[in-house]
């Protein structure tokens, strides 16, 4: 055989280098790589689903409005976790071997199912079962599963800690690998400081260290798992929802979750109930002005943080105009000024509430804080999601193509702001 000139045999071998690096960078820019990047990318806004009044096909009303919330586009989920799973949250059937958060992801079928769904993104909220005492018959009482009021007892503190130290634990597990990050928090924090509902009236002292103790558990056992656990392409992360935010701004004095819980707990994020920022306000001039304002105040009250990724570490977890007070093109607009005006500032989510009304006032009417209405009709602002997430994925698709990687948060926030979907 006659043997090849060295010469021609390293040209030969650099050529199939380079024909191998384009073909490999190829199929980078291309094919599963850009698809993987398309369904990971953090698309900002969202909704989720808690308490829905209706519901329209046999699957359960959890697992039908997950399957509406990603037939609508979106990769991030939001709903609740505990023990009132089978009475107002979702009806589900009650078990009585579901004892703690990990029981209830794994022994409830409709739970099991929205988790091992195709979101990215997870935001619950999550109540210890070891925390809670079972309410009286067809009454809903928050200190049922809010036990810190006037004071939080040594033994909740360590059946909490366990319960969620378990649950972070399983979910690292089950979930590694996945690329699947879960944000878990509480509903509004400032009605679980005043737990009548009462913003007159001044915080329980009590109550208020209770509520720093137990938030300050929660970010421990999430912390204290995930040193524990080895894991890959997961993230469990600890919030803290506030919504007292504007009597924070008017009096200075007063003492909310924000101010006086956030600050010491300095959790991972802060999510913004933000209705006392948006509601009032019948411009987007002042809707923004207030809302920025706002989320300025909330960023003010954390401390620098590692192991974080970067950006902002506030968002906003629920925002709606109901159409009991607005038109179907009116709860459009304000919920797009709300989108605009919290882009704009940076929060990494942007939470409409909700997919279906989970509200009936005292005359039967359905409130309408929907994006699909009790008919089954979808609204304008469903059609401004569903639009926002085809420009989005759309524009993705094009950068990864284009750059072999995902745009920054700002480069993407940048283009959104200019989606036809947020200027009708």
């Amino acid at each position: 055989m006659k043997k090849i000139n060295p010469f021609y045999f390293t040209i030969i071998m650099i050529a199939i280098s380079i024909v191998g690096y384009f073909f490999i960078t190829s199929f980078k820019k291309g094919g599963k790589n850009v698809k993987h990047h398309v369904n990971s990318f953090n698309y900002v806004i969202g909704t989720q689903t808690v308490g829905s009044k209706y519901k329209f096909t046999d699957k359960s009303m959890l697992v039908e409005t997950a399957l509406e919330i990603q037939k609508m586009g979106s990769n991030l989920l939001k709903f609740s976790m505990h023990p009132r799973y089978s009475s107002e949250n979702y009806g589900l059937p009650h078990n009585d071997q579901i004892t703690s958060l990990t029981k209830l992801a794994t022994l409830e079928p409709s739970m099991k199912e929205v988790l091992d769904m195709d979101f990215k993104f997870y935001h619950i909220w999550t109540y210890g079962f070891s925390q809670y005492t079972p309410e009286p018959e067809g009454k809903k009482d928050d200190t049922a599963q809010i036990k810190f009021i006037d004071g939080f007892s040594e033994k909740y503190e360590k059946a909490l800690y366990d319960e969620l130290y378990e649950f972070t634990s399983y979910l690292l597990k089950t979930y590694n690998g996945t690329g699947k990050i879960f944000y878990l928090g509480n509903w509004e924090g400032d009605w679980h400081l005043r737990s009548d509902y009462d913003r007159t009236k001044p915080a329980n002292p009590k109550t208020l260290e209770g509520m720093i103790k137990w938030a300050k558990i929660r970010q421990k056992a999430i912390d204290d798992a995930k040193k524990a656990v080895t894991h890959n392409d997961i993230e469990v992360y600890h919030y803290i929802e506030v919504n007292l935010v504007k009597k924070a701004l008017d009096e200075p004095n007063a003492q909310v979750v924000a101010n006086s819980i956030v600050n010491v707990v300095n959790p991972d994020y802060v999510s913004y109930s933000s209705y006392d920022a948006t509601n009032p306000y019948k411009t987007e001039e002042k809707l923004k002005k207030n809302l920025q304002k706002a989320l300025d105040y909330l960023e003010s009250q954390l401390s620098p943080k590692t192991g974080l990724p970067e950006g902002k570490r506030v968002w906003i977890g629920e925002y709606g105009s109901p159409s009991i007070s607005n038109s179907d093109e009116s709860q459009n607009l304000r919920s797009i000024w709300t989108i605009k005006a919290a882009l704009e500032w940076g929060t990494p989510f942007i939470l409409y509430w909700e997919m279906y009304n989970n509200e009936i006032n005292t005359n039967g009417e359905q409130v309408g804080y929907w994006l699909i209405n009790d008919k089954g009709k979808k609204q304008p602002i469903w059609y401004t999601h569903n639009s926002f997430y085809k420009e989005s994925k759309a524009f993705v698709e094009k950068y990864v193509k284009a750059n072999g990687k995902s745009p920054s948060f700002n480069e993407f926030k940048k283009k959104a702001l200019q989606f036809k979907s947020l200027n009708p």
